[in-house]
């Protein structure tokens, strides 16, 4: 590898459109293997970004998701082996209103896992 040069990344993979979502929630680019959580989401910012991945990317898949797989590589293995990201062609959905009790999230869980 030639020292000085950034990385070359991928375009348009699923754990790219993933990776520009997280970005732009913490002002700054996480690495593969971080944490969502040690990387300063925490379970609402989590809630919201599966609104964006399910909304914006078209990607059908539980909210639990994002807990059980909780970085970008781990997250885009599951997506790729589920075949969730073939959904991405899918016409943006609108996203339901995100309920911000603590027992409205705990419902959506519910619902979604």
């Amino acid at each position: 590898m030639t020292q000085g040069l950034p990385p070359i990344k991928p375009t348009g993979s699923i754990v790219d459109q993933v990776g520009d979502l997280v970005e732009a929630k913490l002002g700054r680019q996480i690495g593969l293997d971080e944490s969502f959580f040690e990387a300063g989401l925490n379970s609402l910012a989590l809630v919201d970004l599966h609104e964006e991945i399910t909304g914006k990317l078209g990607v059908d898949m539980p909210i639990t998701t994002l807990f059980r797989y909780p970085n970008l590589r781990l997250l885009g293995g599951y997506l790729k082996d589920s075949g969730a990201n073939a959904r991405q062609a899918a016409p943006e959905r609108s996203s339901r209103p995100i309920g911000g009790s603590r027992r409205d999230i705990r419902s959506r869980l519910r619902k979604d896992g």
